[in-house]
């Protein structure tokens, strides 16, 4: 049985988050960590379905149902839902804040001033990127983030609108996204 540090779930998605390190023996690499902490999560949950990758990379699982899933050196976040799933967990730091010119316009970076908002941003980022699905994405001009309320931003793909989730856990922000 496995130790969810959250399990969220209603009618419209399930969110999970795990501990990597309870998951996954001692001596792995960081790679194999994710793949079988992946894979532990998913065969509880749904244990006559199969977790794929599709041509691009991108989690799939066997019954139909939408995935996605983050990793940090710590934890492990799935999002499932209907139709379309989107996560991001991203430790706070200040290595967002350092780079944030490479991925945030001139609006973003008068609103992202410290390690906080520039880590939110950049996991706003990274989950506007999986729900695109496609590469060939400029993040500055074709990722937008628009408005930020409390647990939700307004953010674009090119001209369409996406409500994003968002909460603090443990020092790291979780975005996501489900439909």
């Amino acid at each position: 049985m496995i130790d969810f540090l959250v399990n969220r779930k209603n009618e419209r998605f399930h969110l999970l988050i795990a501990s990597i390190d309870k998951l996954c023996p001692e001596g792995i690499s960081k790679r194999q960590k994710e793949a079988l902490s992946s894979t532990k999560i998913i065969n509880t949950i749904f244990p006559n379905d199969d977790l794929n990758h599709d041509e691009i990379g991108a989690p799939t699982l066997s019954n139909g149902k939408a995935i996605s899933i983050s990793h940090t050196d710590d934890y492990i976040s799935i999002l499932i839902s209907n139709k379309l799933a989107s996560i991001d967990i991203e430790p706070i730091g200040h290595k967002a804040l350092k780079t944030a010119t490479k991925f945030l316009n001139k609006k973003e970076l008068e609103l992202a001033t410290s390690n906080e908002k520039a880590t939110l941003f950049w996991s706003a980022k990274e989950c506007l990127y999986k729900i695109h699905k496609k590469g060939g994405l400029t993040f500055t001009t074709d990722l937008r983030i628009n408005s930020v309320e409390e647990n939700q931003m307004e953010c674009f793909i090119f001209d369409k609108s996406f409500m994003l989730n968002y909460e603090k856990y443990n020092d790291h922000w979780l975005v996501y996204y489900f439909d």
